[in-house]
């Protein structure tokens, strides 16, 4: 299907009715107190955020340019995501373990913590309707059964990582996020009160068993058109027996991986984005070679790959970003984890063993 301009203003006609009709879904830019804040943090300049190393690719006729590739698919039937439903609120608190939900939305049970990281329970994971939405079968979780967690921790405000009818459905006793996210998530009615903003290299601890970190990641933020008003980030949790746990967000590669695993020493369990990358956004999102190798600068352990298998926001296979990180990782000295949607993976378990789920029949 080959775009033009009727398809054109027919989105941006649908997304302004969007707007007019529930707003609060498209956030708020910073202001007032936490805009001065904002102004005082080094990654802030000339107006925005800015990147460690700039980019050049990811603009906003980048991302247009995607989203317009994307619409000749609307039609194709997308797999049915196998899953397996466990009951989270009958998990003992004393276990180490995560849940993937597919995309980049996990849960993750350490050191008696629950945390759950860009939770998206929602069909459309954008502002114009079935652009892209979810593939059946990979919504088999809903927010009706999440626990009531101690953090909601979010890596930056685009669409597919910062839901509004997740935020507003799941409960949770903390938010964790970066500098400016939380005028987003005020807009949707979550209390400034339980709202903790991170910048880079920043950090919480939280008793004398659990830390956690704000570290930099090579990408961007923005909600609609005006962007880099907000921070992106990655994270790192480090409970008291000195295990940590990498929460990449979305990130292009670069320098600062490298940089994260000098600092700590190595990484017991890196989560990183492979999926959805395309040469128009090559530096903010990687490909899998480029997650193999931030895997082998954080000196991970185990890698768990994600940002896939839920959404189409890229035109390659939605199964190729999992068989090219198997692949690539058959002689490296970490393991890949590959566990279904809702598959209970042990943290501490370095046994443990996932199928190839997405290999189709010959």
């Amino acid at each position: 299907m080959k775009f033009s301009t009727a398809i054109f203003l027919s989105l941006f006609a649908t997304a302004l009715l969007l707007a007019y009709t529930d707003s609060r879904k498209f956030g708020s830019l910073p202001h007032g107190k936490r805009l001065r804040k904002i102004k005082r943090s080094p990654n802030y300049r000339d107006g925005k955020f800015q990147n460690i190393q700039p980019i050049t690719s990811g603009g906003l006729g980048d991302v247009l340019r995607s989203l317009f590739a994307l619409i000749g698919k609307l039609k194709i039937e997308g797999p049915c995501i196998p899953s397996v439903k466990t009951d989270l609120s009958q998990l003992d608190i004393a276990d180490d373990v995560l849940f993937w939900f597919g995309h980049s939305s996990y849960f993750i049970q350490i050191a008696g913590k629950r945390v759950i990281v860009d939770p998206l329970f929602s069909e459309i994971s954008s502002p114009i309707p079935n652009i892209p939405k979810a593939f059946p079968g990979s919504n088999a979780y809903g927010p009706e059964d999440i626990p009531e967690v101690d953090y909601l921790l979010i890596t930056h405000d685009h669409w597919d990582h910062l839901d509004y009818e997740t935020v507003r459905s799941i409960k949770f006793r903390s938010v964790i996020c970066p500098l400016g996210v939380g005028a987003h998530l005020e807009r949707f009615g979550v209390s400034a009160e339980i709202v903790m903003e991170m910048d880079w290299n920043g950090s919480i601890e939280i008793g004398k068993n659990f830390k956690i970190y704000c570290l930099p990641a090579r990408h961007f933020a923005g909600r609609w058109l005006r962007r880099n008003k907000s921070l992106w980030a990655s994270f790192l949790i480090e409970t008291g027996d000195n295990f940590k746990i990498f929460i990449g967000g979305d990130s292009g590669y670069g320098t600062h991986f490298a940089e994260i695993g000098k600092k700590f020493g190595g990484i017991d369990l890196a989560i990183l984005e492979n999926g959805q990358y395309n040469e128009n956004w090559k530096q903010i999102h990687m490909y899998p070679e480029e997650t193999i190798r931030a895997a082998e600068d954080l000196m991970a352990k185990a890698l768990l790959p994600v940002h896939m298998a839920k959404i189409y926001l890229s035109v390659h296979p939605w199964d190729e970003p999992l068989e090219k990180i198997t692949e690539l990782a058959k002689d490296k000295n970490f393991r890949v984890l590959t566990p279904l949607i809702g598959q209970r993976v042990s943290l501490k378990d370095q046994a443990q063993i996932f199928q190839k789920w997405w290999k189709r029949p010959a």
